[in-house]
């Protein structure tokens, strides 16, 4: 087998893993939403502001199911700016605190999807949350 043959395949590959994840990973727009997958990382780009969805614990209530409180989705945080300290912070989907002030941006959790099931459960690394980032007035 000739070398070329096996040089195209292979760099295709590599190539693909090079490839930009909306789902979390790579530059996202401060001002624009963007979804970020459970241990993934966003960079706001041109800001040198990093975000990563440490952990998630969901005690909503489930779809097809008669609950006495519609609970929440917390979404736990990482945020850090270059030569910065960086935080832990926690956001929530029914609860305070929804957004955070970190450095003079605001960080605010718009929705975490997907939506629990009456007896489904759902696998960690599924969950997606969407955020956006905007500079602090």
């Amino acid at each position: 087998m000739r070398m070329g043959m096996i040089a195209v395949p292979l760099l295709a590959l590599m190539l693909m893993g090079f490839a930009h994840d909306p789902r979390g990973s790579g530059n996202v727009v401060l001002g624009q939403e963007f979804k970020i997958k459970n241990g993934r990382e966003a960079v706001i780009r041109g800001e040198k502001l990093s975000i990563k969805v440490q952990s998630v614990s969901d005690s909503r209530c489930p779809s097809g199911a008669t609950c006495i409180w519609a609970g929440n989705g917390e979404v736990v945080i990482k945020v850090a700016k270059k030569n910065k300290k960086q935080v832990l912070a926690k956001l929530n989907t029914s609860t305070e605190p929804k957004e955070i002030t970190y450095r003079g941006f605001k960080i605010k959790l718009i929705a975490l999807s997907p939506y629990p099931k009456i007896n489904q459960s759902i696998d960690p690394k599924n969950y997606e949350s969407t955020i956006v980032v905007t500079k602090d007035k």
